[in-house]
């Protein structure tokens, strides 16, 4: 389909209006950003389609490299990118959506409000649908059990080829900017049809034992929210572990235990991933070298850092980088 040429910009005041049904507490920040500029170039919209279930388009373009912070509400969200990428964070739990990314759509169940960040890259274009699905909504269908447990549940899954050929319909110039009583129904449509195939793969989350549920009290979150704001801030970026346990007033063997508690997966993985990424970025958007992109992601040897990319990505940073030349 290819990325528009957009004449339309998105500065903070609509986009908070436009975010406002969807989220809480909606913190907005970007390098060189003035705060009157248009921090997003494209369109976006929010429907209601139901009472519990609305629907956000977008198609946008990232001027500055936006750093979007907020709390979302319980329910499920059901994310679906069809071209473009984006990086997005639901609690602790990070990942890359997009057709060259970890996946295409993602279903999260969220038991309780959950805090929220889309990490934006300057020149960064996406083409995104976004449902949300209130707790109320769920039982009235029979999927409430989808919200057990404590903790985010995030399921990645493929969306059919139909699917995507509709989500694709609806990003037409005069589809983007129509509200009419049959759009409203075309939109309904889809919402349906992509609930249908989200709810499919989603599972509820097994129980958490009780000695893990008690664990998560709000001082716990607290410094985890520290340290994912430390993480964003790019100054976790070469610090090991034990440097980041102390900056949280903690013993190194406490934040590992408490990050796989709530993250499910090891605090070294989490960290290896995320700087992996930002060099992937660099390579495919920026056009940075094997060596630059290898001292973002915090290795001193090329080697290592080829490794490493390939067992995570499963193709070489040269690869990479030769690929993303080729389709630009």
């Amino acid at each position: 389909m290819g990325e528009p040429a957009f004449n339309h910009g998105i500065d903070a005041r609509q986009l908070r209006d436009l975010s406002a049904p969807l989220v809480r507490h909606q913190r907005l920040d970007a390098p060189n950003w003035d705060r009157r500029t248009a921090l997003l170039d494209g369109h976006m919209r929010v429907a209601e389609l139901q009472p519990g279930m609305r629907l956000r388009l977008a198609e946008v373009r990232d001027r500055f490299g936006l750093t979007s912070r907020a709390e979302l509400p319980a329910g499920l969200k059901i994310a679906l990118v069809i071209d473009g990428a984006a990086r997005v964070r639901y609690g602790t739990h990070e990942i890359f959506l997009g057709p060259g990314g970890n996946a295409t759509g993602l279903v999260a169940a969220l038991p309780r409000a959950t805090t929220f960040a889309r990490l934006g890259q300057a020149g960064g274009f996406e083409r995104t649908l976004t449902l949300g699905l209130s707790p109320h909504w769920l039982a009235r269908h029979g999927h409430s059990g989808l919200l057990q447990g404590a903790m985010p549940h995030l399921s990645q899954w493929t969306p059919s080829p139909g699917l995507l050929a509709l989500a694709a319909q609806l990003f037409t110039p005069e589809r983007l900017t129509r509200d009419d009583a049959a759009h409203h129904l075309q939109l309904s449509g889809f919402a349906m049809a992509l609930a249908g195939e989200a709810l499919a793969v989603a599972r509820p989350p097994t129980p958490l034992p009780q000695r893990l549920e008690a664990s998560h009290s709000a001082p716990v979150d607290r410094r985890l929210a520290r340290l994912m704001a430390l993480v964003d801030d790019g100054q976790a970026r070469g610090a090991t572990q034990d440097d980041l346990a102390r900056r949280l007033g903690m013993s190194v063997s406490n934040l590992q235990r408490r990050f796989r508690a709530q993250q499910g997966e090891s605090l070294g993985r989490f960290l290896r991933r995320h700087h992996l990424t930002l060099a992937r970025d660099a390579l495919t958007r920026e056009g940075a070298s094997v060596e630059a992109a290898a001292a973002l992601a915090g290795y001193t040897r090329a080697p290592n850092f080829a490794t490493a990319f390939k067992r995570e990505f499963g193709l070489t940073p040269s690869e990479c980088r030769a690929g993303a030349s080729a389709s630009a």
